[in-house]
């Protein structure tokens, strides 16, 4: 796969309310999109509406040439004092045209623009902590 992950910590987002229109149980990160996607749209980069999969959330996303499909979803740390508390992944998926996939042009790679631009806005917020690309 042609992708990242970024891996972060958060009680910001709901991970205890399972809402009526989730496709299974586990489709957290709704909320977590759709503030992403206001956060991206003020860097000047277009991102559409976010859309349910059946392991979370997907926001499709595009910076210059590139385009991106940022999946989203995340688990409770099963807190008693919390139970929006956990950990989140946003799994960075490059696009690439059929010729690139057959030339093995256009692969992500850790020093991504779209993946340094993720980082920056997850450091920024309070009540984000320990957001990384996963090693």
């Amino acid at each position: 796969m042609n992708a990242l992950s970024i891996l972060f910590k958060t009680s910001r987002f709901n991970l205890s309310e399972v809402k009526a229109h989730f496709i299974n149980p586990c489709c957290f990160g709704e909320d977590l999109a759709a503030w992403l996607r206001a956060k991206l749209i003020a860097e000047g980069i277009e991102a559409r509406e976010p859309y349910q999969e059946d392991w979370g959330w997907e926001l499709p996303v595009q910076q210059g040439a590139d385009g991106y499909f940022l999946c989203m979803s995340g688990n409770s740390d099963e807190s008693r004092d919390n139970k929006d508390l956990g950990e989140w992944r946003i799994i960075i998926q490059k696009r690439q045209s059929l010729w690139q996939r057959a030339k093995g042009e256009g692969k992500i790679a850790s020093d991504d623009s779209m993946a340094a631009l993720l980082i920056a806005i997850l450091a920024a917020e309070p009540r984000i902590s320990d957001a990384h690309l996963e090693s």
